[in-house]
């Protein structure tokens, strides 16, 4: 999940300040749930930034960037450095490829004709999508969540894809996503590789 404060410390160094920055009226406590007080946060940057705006600061986000977790990344980026991209990311599809979070028989992600990276997440089954994000799962439903929230996912993907893949990833689209779809769809970002 997002942090307020994370995200507010991003839109600085965006140089999103002064009138502008001065619109998010965000809680300066901690009164409240957390998941509240960021989609508060969410709703208004949607109300007042652009989509670009948008997905810089989210992508930015993302939990599980320890060195723990990207530990499997980092890895297999080592290990296949030496090779192109498009043999990467094949390799990428075949290894990460696990039948509990991926669409039976499409892989995790995969090279575009224009260049860019489509990447995907599904849990649950066609037309029954859930969200990765735990605390969104825990909100009253039925629930309908911007798009710019995923982005924190997006944040997630781009982090350890870049170590495994070995390319730096600009976030360009948030394809698909369960929340404001009623889990008809599942969870799909576009990245321009850098």
């Amino acid at each position: 999940m997002p942090v307020a404060n994370g995200i507010k410390t991003i839109m600085r160094k965006r140089k999103i300040c002064g009138e502008l920055m001065a619109q998010f009226d965000c809680p300066q406590t901690n009164e409240g749930k957390p998941i509240d007080r960021v989609l508060a946060l969410i709703n208004k940057m949607d109300e007042l930034l652009t989509k670009e705006q948008r997905y810089d600061i989210m992508q930015n986000q993302g939990c599980c960037k320890t060195a723990k977790h990207s530990a499997s990344f980092r890895e297999f980026g080592l290990l296949h450095a030496d090779k192109p991209l498009e043999e990467r990311v094949r390799l990428f599809a075949e290894h990460f490829y696990n039948p509990q979070k991926h669409i039976k028989d499409k892989p995790p992600c995969w090279l575009n004709a224009d260049g860019t990276l489509s990447v995907h997440w599904a849990l649950g089954k066609d037309g029954n999508f859930k969200c990765v994000c735990g605390p969104v799962n825990k909100l009253p439903k039925p629930i309908s969540v911007s798009r710019t929230y995923c982005g924190c996912c997006a944040g997630h993907v781009r982090h350890n894809y870049q170590y495994a893949l070995g390319v730096k990833l600009q976030l360009k689209e948030i394809v698909s996503s369960p929340l404001d779809t009623g889990g008809k769809e599942h969870c799909e970002f576009l990245f321009e590789v850098i």
